[in-house]
């Protein structure tokens, strides 16, 4: 299924201009040919969800963005 996104980091962006991640992986993990992985669940106001996933450099930046994004979100939360 084509999504126009040219990598998850880019669907990352454009999704928390109206949704918020509800799921990460706490850390990458690795899989058993050693390739970093990571996964991120973004949920919509309206009840949809989307499920990111990345391996490689692109897991690395994907998780590093949204745990970013997860302590902008608490630090405003703690306003």
């Amino acid at each position: 299924m084509a999504t126009g996104y040219a990598s998850s980091i880019d669907a990352l962006y454009d999704l928390l201009r109206s949704c918020h991640i509800t799921e990460m992986s706490a850390s990458l993990s690795h899989l058993s040919n050693g390739v970093e992985y990571s996964f991120v669940e973004i949920t919509c106001d309206d009840g949809i969800q989307y499920g990111l996933q990345a391996y490689g450099k692109e897991a690395v930046e994907l998780n590093r963005i949204a745990h970013e994004n997860i302590s902008k979100e608490q630090k405003t939360s703690d306003v």
